[in-house]
């Protein structure tokens, strides 16, 4: 069983980051497995994206990147299939999409947001849903280390990776 799994788009990541940039990217994400290790925690990088690694986890593959719905399902089929104590989503919402909740409040002019975007959906087991009230009972742990959305220089989500591999209690 893994105790954290980490969940991003590599093919997403690339094109942001280029090549060199998604090396550079996976070196500070193995440090952080490898802080993980000294802490405890055995942690799985698991993209998305990836028809090998999706398959053999019997998941759906990510195909369209910014499809909240084909996320939602890949991430809730690893998750079942795993059973982390811990989900980490690696990205900005370019990399792996908020959920998009219908606003309960959309009310023009007053309140012009249709939709609430959050992680809450990942959070939950609830099959996707754009109703807010679906996802009232979260299961998962989650968090999101987020890289800058539209960057093309992977400097600051590195620096993220690097802050978390040398955190101490």
């Amino acid at each position: 069983m893994d105790d954290k799994i980490i969940v991003t788009n590599l093919s997403r990541l690339k094109a942001k980051y280029g090549a060199k940039g998604v090396t550079r990217l996976k070196t500070a994400l193995n440090k952080l497995i490898a802080a993980d290790k000294k802490r405890g925690l055995d942690t799985r990088l698991v993209p998305l994206d990836d028809l090998a690694a999706m398959k053999k986890l019997k998941s759906p593959q990510v195909t369209k990147p910014s499809d909240p719905k084909q996320n939602k399902d890949a991430i809730d089929s690893v998750c079942n299939k795993l059973s982390p104590d811990y989900l980490v989503i690696l990205g900005a919402p370019d990399v792996i999409p908020h959920q998009d909740l219908k606003n309960p409040v959309f009310d023009p002019p007053d309140d012009p947001d249709e939709f609430a975007f959050s992680d809450l959906p990942y959070a939950c087991e609830a099959a996707y849903s754009r109703s807010p009230e679906a996802f009232t009972g979260p299961s998962r742990v989650v968090g999101r280390i987020p890289d800058l959305t539209g960057a093309t220089d992977p400097g600051y989500l590195i620096k993220l990776l690097e802050t978390a591999a040398r955190w101490k209690t």
